[in-house]
């Protein structure tokens, strides 16, 4: 008998092994490719917006996530609240101008909206957007425009910009790339004010290291103190990004972790199981089983082509119900006029039908029928066997009727 001694020494090499593996994994994984384009504040790569949603907090701007519709800005406290729409998707055609009336009255009563791309351009009043002309390749170095602050924070960098291309004469282009409109505001009353950005670069992890760009966001979303405290709402709603603990988890090797617990686990079973589970002997199904037989048999009738005996057994079944169950003579059984005529009398009827079953069975001896055939011969006295059960019960219950009128 193994001692206990043995079995801990085994667990210990199996969590010993796991830890080694782990160690190397987390040295050795190669890192993980930054392929996220999406500008929300759960993406930590450099198209995220997670580096703006950390940094504000820190410069004395209360933030939130917003993952409810734009229709939520009726209720927020407007002139100290600045929305921010990265690059969102166009709501539902149902309830997009509720939405996008719902972001006018928010700029009218005195808060401020950041939009960028253009999905953003969409949600700002008479915005529109076109296709870049000036654009070498994908980048675009954006020149400064007017004497506007925005305009003052000086040239910065735009990838796969959708410019302005609006007919709106209150809005003010700070910014172009040749002669698209890259950066545009608007000013409304109690303090509000539109910005539209072609891009999301700007504002991005990468975008915000350059001292332009973040001088730029601190502009959009405006001054942090004053009258009272501002909050800056990012929006996650128009592309349905939801917290979840899964975001947390992006960039760990998962499946190699997965992989490794599994193996521990299947160990630690083993060295369980392996003595402590029951003893017992296999069990070992018998050749001579009865479902074996009857397979065997009827692959051999098959092979055979034989028929008789599917049609003998219907005609012994049909017989012994006529004598046990309907009370024929079994000297009368061997004649099938005279066993139709005694059921006639008995239980009343026709029985004609009954006499060429019979005699069908009884020639069927003789004859070396088609399979089809003597199917469904077998079949017709299967169906006669349960017309005659059909008359009997009705022949016991009618005396009951009579007795009861």
């Amino acid at each position: 008998m193994k001692s206990p001694n043995a079995d801990r020494r085994t667990v210990l090499w199996v969590l010993g092994v796991m830890m080694l593996l782990v160690m190397l994994t987390a040295i050795f994984a190669p890192a993980t490719s930054d392929d996220d384009k999406m500008p929300t504040t759960y993406n930590p790569g450099a198209a995220g917006w997670k580096g703006a949603f950390l940094l504000l907090p820190r410069l004395g701007y209360s933030v939130r996530r917003s993952d409810v519709s734009a229709s939520m800005l009726d209720q927020v406290d407007a002139i100290h609240t600045t929305y921010v729409l990265a690059a969102p998707n166009a709501p539902a055609e149902d309830v997009q101008k509720r939405d996008y009336d719902s972001v006018e009255r928010f700029l009218r009563r005195g808060g401020r909206v950041i939009a960028t791309g253009s999905g953003g351009a969409l949600f700002l009043p008479g915005g529109r957007s076109g296709k870049p002309t000036q654009f070498v390749g994908n980048l675009c170095n954006a020149v400064p425009e007017g004497n506007s602050d925005l305009a003052q924070t000086g040239s910065f960098s735009l990838y796969d910009a959708a410019p302005w291309n609006a007919l709106e004469p209150l809005a003010r282009v700070d910014a172009r790339c040749g002669a698209d409109a890259v950066l545009v505001h608007r000013e409304y009353p109690h303090g509000g004010a539109m910005v539209y950005l072609a891009s999301s670069e700007p504002f991005s992890n990468r975008g915000l290291k350059q001292d332009q760009s973040l001088h730029l966001l601190l502009l959009a979303v405006g001054p942090a103190s004053g009258e009272g405290h501002r909050a800056v709402i990012f929006d996650e709603f128009y592309r349905g990004e939801q917290a979840s603990p899964s975001d947390y988890l992006h960039g760990l090797p998962l499946r190699s972790l997965v992989a490794q617990a599994s193996l521990v686990l299947l160990l630690l079973l083993f060295t369980y199981t392996r003595r402590s589970g029951p003893i017992r002997e296999p069990l070992m199904v018998p050749r001579t089983s009865p479902l074996e037989f009857v397979e065997s048999m009827g692959a051999l009738y098959e092979r055979a082509g034989v028929s008789k005996p599917a049609t003998d057994g219907a005609h012994r079944r049909l017989t012994r119900f006529l004598i046990s169950m309907c009370g024929v003579p079994s000297d009368m059984a061997d004649s099938s006029q005279r066993t139709a005529d005694f059921i006639g009398q008995r239980f009343g009827g026709s029985q004609g039908s009954l006499s060429t079953l019979l005699d069908r069975l009884q020639a069927a001896r003789y004859e070396t029928l088609r399979p089809r055939d003597a199917l469904a011969l077998v079949r017709e006295a299967d169906a006669e066997i349960e017309r005659l059960q059909i008359m009997m019960k009705s022949s016991q219950s009618q005396p009951l009727v009579q007795e009861m009128k």
